[in-house]
């Protein structure tokens, strides 16, 4: 101990006989140090090392160790096997510092020897400056170019994508995006002012995130956005960022669950513009909490724009091209119309007509039995004859809006009780159940109309699906409406044919003889008649066998007490 404060002695008597040496290592912003080779032992060190380190000379003194020790765990092996040679060579390195606050720094350092004879250094001399600033400054650079250079090549990937799935996945490959574990682009098919009317365009999962549990649980996208729609997550112009799904006050209990047990922690979402229109938005879920920088967010919301121009793009080539197709379509049906009502209303008729020439034969006397069973043909008959009647004039005033509605508060469990027999009849064959929850408040809907949507859905269910396969009528409530759907497990519907089947004279296909069935109005006739109480109607994207046809109507507001 004494040699080396004899050495530090000797030093500062040294830089007592040049004052001006002192008075420069005393403002210079850089650190000075002075070591001896042998001992490693400190012998000078300049003040600005107290404003760096954040320790003072003296402990340096003291222990010429802690200069090590301050350094990163990171970048102690390499500061500490780097070491000047003695043919009095720099050597530069850059490294960080831990400081007693726990803040890091950057160093960068120049270490060389200087000897007071020729054959043998007697000092080693480090000068060293804090480049924290500098190092930041590098990195904002060095990431805005990263970014620049991300931005120009996933933009130009994307624009040579020729499917939906392709651009999500090439968004999905940005440096922000990676350590998602699900996400997909959800396009609204009307307006943007009517968000409940979507369609799935696209979604992605990365197999490395995913949980056996995960694999084999599909993750019900459609069901998810409606619960999202009805919070009002969705937003045109920025995107909403939900950093902890358990504490996020604006997910419901319910959503939060279901998240939980996907494993997510947070979700972003970001509006999809292109040309001015709210097109749809872009989920992506996070295995982690995931935070963003505003200058993260601008970044992707660069690369989110290229792919809603993608998107919209391929829409309308996607929506040119069935335009062509259904002008082809439409061509052939207006062919096929006339024989084929020409067939709906001749069939009936041949056969009253042959019924009632039999009748009326002198020739033959018929048993009272044998007159009834052709009555009843004969009567049956006129009925599909009348029914097929009613759905051209219905199709027809509600194309030219002339079919009177009229919207009165109703309870929805009368409505359904009143045509519960007719359901009987129509599914005697299948196994019919009806679930309504309690206390379903009134429906302002004109009853009878709404009646003949539930027994032409109910009655396509029972045409289209197997014998003793189960057909379900549900009901809930979803914000300002009541939501009814009719569940079967038929064949289903092709996801292109799940909008054409609301057109007229579309037909489906039986499942026990592969053929057509009726005239095809009564879908037709359902989207006319749910549309006129301002409701909408579709056919929800499942991954299970069957179809599910869902409706949504006007609740009647009660007015709030004291109103």
């Amino acid at each position: 101990m004494k040699e080396k404060v004899e050495s530090r002695l000797e030093m500062t008597e040294v830089l007592e006989g040049y004052p001006f040496l002192k008075q420069f290592l005393q403002n210079i912003k850089q650190v000075v140090w002075l070591a001896d080779p042998k001992t490693d032992q400190i012998l000078y060190v300049s003040p600005t090392f107290e404003s760096i380190w954040g320790r003072s000379c003296e402990s340096l003194y003291a222990d010429s160790y802690s200069l090590i020790k301050s350094i990163h765990p990171e970048d102690r092996v390499k500061v500490m096997s780097a070491r000047p040679d003695d043919n009095h060579i720099s050597l530069d390195q850059s490294y960080r510092i831990i400081r007693p606050d726990g803040s890091q720094r950057w160093i960068s350092a120049r270490i060389f020897s200087i000897a007071a004879e020729s054959h043998a250094p007697s000092y080693h001399v480090c000068v060293a400056q804090d480049t924290t600033d500098q190092y930041q400054v590098d990195q904002t650079l060095r990431k805005a170019l990263d970014r620049s250079r991300e931005q120009f090549t996933l933009s130009r990937r994307m624009s040579l994508a020729r499917k939906p799935e392709s651009v999500l996945k090439t968004l999905m490959s940005a440096s922000e995006l990676r350590s998602a574990k699900h996400a997909f682009v959800l396009f609204f098919e009307t307006s943007m002012s009517n968000l409940r009317d979507f369609d799935i365009l696209a979604s992605w999962s990365t197999l490395l995130n995913l949980s056996t549990s995960d694999q084999n649980t599909p993750f019900n996208e459609t069901t998810l956005v409606e619960e999202l729609v009805l919070l009002g997550l969705f937003h045109p112009s920025k995107p909403t960022v939900i950093t902890e799904i358990s504490q996020d006050m604006r997910l419901t209990p319910n959503v939060q669950e279901v998240l939980k047990k996907r494993q997510i922690q947070s979700l972003v979402i970001f509006p999809l513009v292109a040309l001015g229109n709210w097109l749809g938005c872009l989920l992506v879920f996070f295995p982690q909490e995931k935070h963003f920088e505003p200058i993260e967010l601008r970044h992707l919301k660069v690369l989110v724009d290229q792919a809603s121009i993608t998107l919209y793009n391929l829409h309308l080539l996607e929506v040119e091209a069935e335009s062509r197709h259904e002008a082809q379509k439409a061509t052939e049906i207006k062919t096929r119309f006339l024989a084929m009502i020409s067939h709906e209303l001749r069939t009936p008729l041949t056969s009253i007509k042959g019924f009632t020439t039999t009748l009326l034969a002198d020739d033959v006397t018929w048993e009272p039995e044998e007159q009834r069973d052709f009555f009843q043909t004969i009567d049956q008959e006129a009925n599909r004859l009348q029914e097929l009647i009613d759905h051209l004039l219905d199709l027809s005033r509600l194309e030219e809006g002339m079919l009177p509605i009229t919207m009165q508060p109703h309870s929805f469990e009368e409505i359904v009780a009143d045509v519960l027999p007719q359901f009987q009849t129509m599914t005697k064959k299948h196994e019919l159940t009806v679930r309504l929850p309690a206390n379903l408040p009134f429906v302002n809907v004109d009853a009878k109309r709404i009646a003949q949507v539930l027994v032409n859905l109910v009655h396509n269910a029972a045409i289209y699906t197997p014998e003793g396969t189960a057909i379900i009528l549900s009901a809930a409530v979803r914000g300002d409406s009541l939501q009814v759907s009719i569940i079967d497990q038929g064949p289903g519907i092709p996801p292109e044919e799940r909008k054409r089947v609301f057109q007229a004279f579309r037909r489906g296909i039986r499942e026990e003889n592969g053929t057509g069935k009726g005239a095809g109005l009564g879908l037709a006739i359902c989207k006319g008649l749910v549309e006129a109480h301002g409701g909408k109607i579709w056919i929800k994207k499942q991954t299970t066998s069957g179809t599910t046809i869902s409706f949504t109507i006007p609740i009647v507001v009660l007015p709030l007490e004291g109103e």
